[in-house]
């Protein structure tokens, strides 16, 4: 947690000595608004932004405590229909009953593009899509599953008055096949040069593509401060690994809600707090207790 904060403070200091001048923007309320998934922190238009998420999982299934920090960085393009993105997530595990342990996740590359682009209109249609790349077969260092994946999404926007309503649909899909690790060493030696009488059992987890539908209200206070709350659906329960073993008992979808506000305490920086809570709460296959999710992000442009 330490790490994640001076991470924080360093941003701000380094986008304050940089980005000294002031973000273009429209006069528009409409163009001002900023739209923040409060389950990612993340803008949903295209945009130029750094943002920084800590999410604190309480209680997971496997582990006492998660917690996840994440960077992503976003350039827009033509005037803002279309932007490019990445995102690295690092997780820190503090364990039950051994070491705690810390690992890079999966590394993400991706685009936004909105093709009904008007600052001056209430609303937005944004298309969205990423590939995720093999977190590779040393699991001491990395996580997030050793193959490609690709996620895709539509999203719809609307503005009325102090009200907005986000609505984002689509979901993730295995890109590639599982390749066979033995996870006992992590020796690096690649699967095709092994041995027979080295080869691992066979895999407990299959790959299932998975549906992701999530919507949020948001309401503002007054231009800077906004309150927000939202519902996640996802189908399957765990997302795209599937345990063959531990998940014939999981229900057949997840559901969590959320709440929280969101601040731009200038014309660059933004920040935002979301409480989020899955509605499925039976001990046997509870994913979490609970979550908070803080994001950090701060803008640049041209005047």
């Amino acid at each position: 947690m330490k790490h994640s904060f001076l991470i924080l403070f360093f941003l701000f200091i380094f986008a304050e000595s940089i980005y000294s001048h002031h973000t273009g923007s429209s006069d528009s309320p409409n163009a001002t608004a900023r739209f923040v998934d409060p389950f990612t922190g993340k803008r949903e238009k295209p945009t130029n932004y750094l943002v920084v998420t800590q999410d604190y999982y309480q209680s997971t299934r496997e582990n006492s405590h998660l917690f996840t920090t994440t960077a992503f960085a976003e350039m827009n393009f033509y005037d803002g229909r279309f932007a490019l993105n990445a995102s690295v997530p690092w997780n820190y595990y503090q364990q039950r009953g051994r070491e705690d342990a810390a690992r890079i996740g999966k590394t993400y590359l991706g685009f936004k593009y909105q093709p009904f682009f008007d600052l001056d209109k209430p609303y937005f249609f944004v298309i969205e899509g990423s590939v995720g790349f093999p977190s590779g077969p040393d699991t001491d260092r990395f996580t997030g599953g050793n193959y490609y994946t690709g996620t895709g999404f539509i999203k719809l926007g609307y503005l009325y008055e102090k009200w907005s309503f986000v609505t984002k649909i689509g979901g993730l899909a295995p890109l590639s096949r599982p390749q066979p690790n033995n996870l006992q060493d992590n020796d690096g030696i690649p699967y095709y040069f092994r041995k027979l009488s080295a080869s691992p059992p066979e895999p407990e987890y299959e790959f299932k593509k998975t549906t992701l539908i999530s919507g949020y209200v948001t309401y503002y206070l007054m231009p800077e401060i906004s309150l927000f709350t939202g519902l996640l659906y996802r189908n399957p329960y765990n997302g795209v690994d599937y345990s063959k073993v531990k998940d014939k008992l999981n229900p057949s979808y997840f559901t969590e809600a959320s709440a929280g506000f969101s601040w731009n305490f200038s014309e660059k920086y933004n920040m935002s707090l979301a409480y989020r809570y899955p509605l499925q709460r039976d001990r046997e296959y509870r994913l979490y207790q609970s979550a908070w999710t803080f994001a950090f992000s701060m803008e640049w442009g041209s005047d």
